[in-house]
């Protein structure tokens, strides 16, 4: 099967066209395909309507993994153009994290927990080193979960497609409380910052729509599964340490230290 052109770039790999019907992604770190494999491998088995897994493929002198390619834009880039969809995209984000957090995902996938331990130990942002260790305690008095969770559930990682909206990029899959996972995107949502190649009016565009959309999934979330905001909280201080440590802009580093450093205070 033939490689066409690069499609996407993300901060660890590049997507590519592999024929009419599949990706190519390869990663810049070879160790991160066996990683990916594996989980890949995990969220095949549990079959939660991810686009399907074909294994790993050596073609064209690349080497990377293979999956069905999803054709569609992401709901950030349709919102993006039609700002009037917040509320109705952001109940449709809480109804799909729901479905995936149905899903028992117990010895399939690494705890939450383990993950963010080794995150938050790796960590090596100016002001964060006095901070390590009560988040570290904070994280190991949390609970543990057999939920799946997709680890980084956000409009940009949701496809819509002629199927339906299908949810992508499971690298960051693990096993944990329901809420940990919620906890995450509603960081994301709140705090995010876009690239900044994209246009000022994009990016005013999203600032405005971003509070309907977080409060309306979060609203829905809650309704449908009972969960209450205290639980979801008690998660939010391990995630953004852990997120200090992920390529995201210094205006969101920045953002997210003052708001640790102003919680532990």
């Amino acid at each position: 099967m033939v490689v066409g052109e690069r499609i996407g770039r993300g901060n660890t790999a590049d997507i590519y066209a592999l024929g009419a019907k599949q990706v190519l992604k390869v990663f810049r770190e070879p160790k991160l395909l066996d990683l990916e494999r594996n989980i890949s491998n995990a969220i095949e088995e549990l079959a939660v309507g991810a686009p399907i897994f074909y294994g790993t493929v050596e073609t064209d002198g690349l080497t990377g993994l293979a999956y069905e390619r999803i054709l569609g834009p992401s709901m950030l880039e349709i919102l993006l153009g039609k700002p009037e969809k917040a509320a109705e995209y952001g109940r449709q984000l809480a109804q799909l994290h729901t479905k995936i957090h149905g899903v028992k995902a117990t010895g399939r996938l690494e705890s939450i927990k383990s993950r963010l331990t080794y995150m938050i130990s790796g960590i090596r942002h100016v002001g964060f080193e006095p901070l390590r260790e009560v988040i570290e305690s904070r994280l190991s008095k949390l609970p543990g979960g057999d939920h799946l969770c997709h680890g980084d559930f956000h409009p940009g990682n949701v496809l819509i497609s002629q199927r339906g909206p299908v949810v992508i990029d499971w690298m960051t899959a693990v096993c944990g409380p329901a809420q940990a996972d919620v906890a995450r995107t509603i960081i994301i949502l709140r705090h995010a910052v876009l690239p900044e190649e994209l246009s000022e009016v994009v990016i005013q565009t999203f600032g405005q729509l971003r509070t309907i959309l977080l409060q309306t999934y979060e609203d829905t979330y809650l309704e449908l599964t009972g969960y209450s905001r205290e639980e979801i909280a008690k998660w939010e201080l391990p995630l953004m340490a852990a997120r200090l440590g992920e390529s995201i802009p210094e205006e969101e580093q920045r953002t997210l230290l003052d708001i640790i450093q102003r919680q532990l205070n």
